[in-house]
């Protein structure tokens, strides 16, 4: 709508400070724990068999073995990742290390033998993935008939400019195709698999988060300071490490503004008649 003085200075103050109460109040967003209450309903029992592709340092594979009593191999191209999570495998109780196993893999190249598993969960890889198609269908590979894929990803949406995309993928190593939603669910459908859910998140994590301990709006502080005296920090830390940390910044501060979006993708492979 246009702009309308009297509207500006008379109207809206009347009510701008209820609309601020209003806004004071939680849409109760849904935290990220969210993705293991999907897992807790898809019911499947003590010892299945499941890949976390792209599992980090280990903490999500660490969870699924503890609490649904998995037996968990977590894959990671990085060899940094491998060390740590097995190191963390050498801390934890007997019968959770006896459940978890790291190995060298990627989303593209699983190694686990066809129709061996029962759960793929994949949390915050695919944006990284140079094809999707080729993940798909490696994952469709792997699972037994009736096993699930669980994913969750960013994805952007129309909000986000073709300039920031440009920047901000490039510097955080997002294959902007793969930040797709449509071509992830082209890589869906022709991977075969079939499609229990599809979760909108919208900015819920980011919301959560913000509600929990203040994250996005610290990442909107950084990204101030960052911008208004580059040189202070490029001069401690280089080049490269101040781009990383002003795109992870943007990365937050673009949730919350909807210009990223999560997403969560449940999957199914048919069962044979």
């Amino acid at each position: 709508m246009a702009w309308d003085r009297d509207f500006f200075y008379d109207t809206y103050p009347r009510v701008e400070a209820a609309f601020a109460a209003r806004l004071d109040e939680s849409l109760s967003p849904r935290a990220p724990s969210v993705l293991l209450q999907v897992v807790r309903e898809l019911d499947l029992p003590p010892d299945s068999r499941v890949v976390d592709v792209g599992c980090g340092e280990g903490a999500h594979a660490f969870r699924l073995a503890t609490h649904f009593g998995f037996r968990v191999l977590g894959i990671d191209p990085v060899q940094r990742h491998l060390d740590l999570a097995r190191a963390e495998r050498r801390e934890v109780v007997p019968d959770i290390a006896s459940r978890v196993s790291f190995e060298r893999g990627s989303a593209g190249r699983i190694p686990a033998p066809d129709s061996s598993i029962d759960l793929v969960w994949c949390r915050d890889v695919m944006v990284h993935v140079a094809d999707p198609a080729d993940a798909l269908d490696e994952f469709a590979r792997v699972l037994r008939a009736g096993g699930y894929v669980v994913g969750y990803q960013t994805v952007a949406t129309d909000r986000l400019a073709a300039d920031e995309a440009d920047w901000l993928f490039d510097v955080m190593g997002v294959v902007p195709d793969s930040a797709d939603p449509d071509v992830l669910d082209a890589a869906i459908a022709g991977s075969g698999l079939e499609v229990v859910d599809t979760i909108d998140l919208s900015s819920e994590w980011g919301e959560w988060s913000q509600e929990q301990d203040g994250h996005a709006a610290r990442a909107l502080l950084h990204l101030a300071r960052l911008l208004r005296d580059p040189e202070r920090y490029r001069a401690e830390f280089g080049q490269a490490a101040y781009d990383v940390m002003l795109g992870d910044c943007r990365w937050h501060v673009y949730r919350m503004m909807g210009k990223l979006a999560g997403r969560i993708d449940v999957l199914q492979q048919p069962r044979r008649s």
